[in-house]
């Protein structure tokens, strides 16, 4: 028994230690970077799921320290690069705009401003962070490196590929403009989802002019949760993805706005496109679940959708079961109702999971999923989760989500 506890003891001595060095050199390497650290936040919760939940208060460290360098831009400077892309001071482009920010981004802050009789909120990114992110993703080589070292023996460099991507996309409002479009065109005929509209006459590389939705904000609806909103998140969220191949990848319910019968989603800076047959083979998983299929049919529909790594049966087994408890609100008797003891258990099961393949990786190394993007899907299934879960949500959830689908049936374009 003192040999056993002995062992652990020092087990859980050398994963400290080991963390401790993995995220010193994180920081050095982020550190040294100009603007990347501003999206620190998005790179490291990538490390959140792949370490244990003892070790994470190592990189969470990391996380403050780098969040404390956030820096604070006066409102003369950020005039002078709306002049610079507008062409003409912020007052004389509005009728009215307020120089204090209602909001501050990772990467910009968000003004509130009036234009041609409506109000818009004007986002305005920091001057010069596009150019430092730009060229600190050059060595994107140190990036790699640094997170190897958390992982060894893993290829990691599809999931920093992944993040690099789409902050570079984030740096081009001009393409957030395009995002938002596509996403109000695809809900355009529902009611109970609001998407804002651009000011396609303002929009820039550096400046993104929309409609200023009204709404309640989350903070406030938890005062008084409405379970009612939860079937519309969970309708913009899954219709998006298996209607379009395309999902917000940053579901924060702080981008969120809620008005009798509708929610109201914002930001659209990060957003991944699948293509359509991975879509289809990731609703066909979905399908396979819910109608029974045997455990070999259900591996091959993974593998399809996901483009899994070699697994051994255990690691297998392990992720078998994290995918059919994902599935539960599809599969169990309905109507469902999202409760943070499913959420819990979701964590556990997945935390378990992480675990397991951490091991194996550090022991054999683990290659990455064939498929793109797959690195963001990990914010649907807790996030969502713990979304709906807040809310006390429920509903006969296939079909919403059947109803949802023959809504959508444009094309994506």
């Amino acid at each position: 028994m003192a040999v056993g506890v002995a062992g652990d003891l020092a087990r859980a001595q050398l994963s400290e230690a080991f963390h401790e060095q993995a995220a010193r050199r994180l920081e050095r390497v982020l550190g040294e970077m100009k603007g990347l650290p501003l999206k620190a936040g998005q790179l490291l919760s990538y490390v959140d799921d792949a370490v244990p939940e003892e070790q994470r208060a190592v990189y969470q460290g990391v996380l403050g320290r780098l969040q404390a360098r956030t820096p604070t831009v006066p409102y003369a400077r950020m005039r002078e690069l709306l002049v610079e892309e507008l062409g003409a001071p912020p007052e004389d482009v509005f009728e009215s705009f307020e120089v204090e920010p209602i909001a501050a981004a990772s990467i910009g802050q968000v003004y509130a401003a009036v234009y041609e009789g409506h109000p818009v909120v004007v986002k305005v990114q920091y001057p010069g962070i596009a150019e430092a992110i730009e060229s600190d993703l050059k060595n994107v080589e140190s990036l790699v490196g640094a997170f190897s070292a958390l992982l060894p023996r893993t290829d990691v460099r599809p999931f920093v590929e992944d993040a690099v991507s789409r902050i570079t996309e984030e740096l081009d409002y001009r393409l957030e403009a395009q995002h938002q479009e596509q996403f109000r065109g695809i809900w355009a005929g529902a009611s109970d989802v609001r998407i804002p509209a651009t000011v396609p006459a303002l929009c820039r590389g550096r400046v993104l002019v929309s409609e200023r939705l009204p709404g309640r904000s989350w903070q406030d609806i938890l005062a008084a949760p409405e379970p009612e909103y939860g079937a519309t998140i969970w309708r913009f969220v899954f219709g998006s993805l298996h209607g379009h191949g395309v999902f917000n990848a940053d579901p924060h319910p702080g981008n969120y706005l809620f008005e009798p019968g509708a929610v109201g989603f914002i930001d659209f800076g990060c957003v991944q496109h699948f293509p359509m047959p991975v879509a289809d083979a990731m609703a066909a998983l979905r399908v396979g679940f819910v109608e029974g299929a045997s455990a070999a049919d259900l591996r091959e529909l993974a593998d399809v959708a996901m483009g899994l790594p070699e697994m051994d049966d255990e690691l297998w087994g392990l992720f078998e079961g994290y995918l059919r408890l994902t599935m539960e609100p599809m599969m169990a008797p309905q109507p469902y109702r999202f409760t943070r003891a499913y959420t819990a258990k979701l964590t556990r099961l997945g935390l378990q999971a992480k675990q397991l393949a951490m091991k194996k990786a550090l022991r054999h190394g683990i290659q990455a999923t064939r498929t793109p993007g797959l690195v963001f899907m990990g914010r649907i299934n807790f996030g969502l989760a713990s979304i709906l879960a807040q809310l006390g949500a429920q509903a006969d959830w296939p079909s919403v989500l059947e109803g949802t689908l023959s809504e959508l049936q444009s094309p994506i374009t």
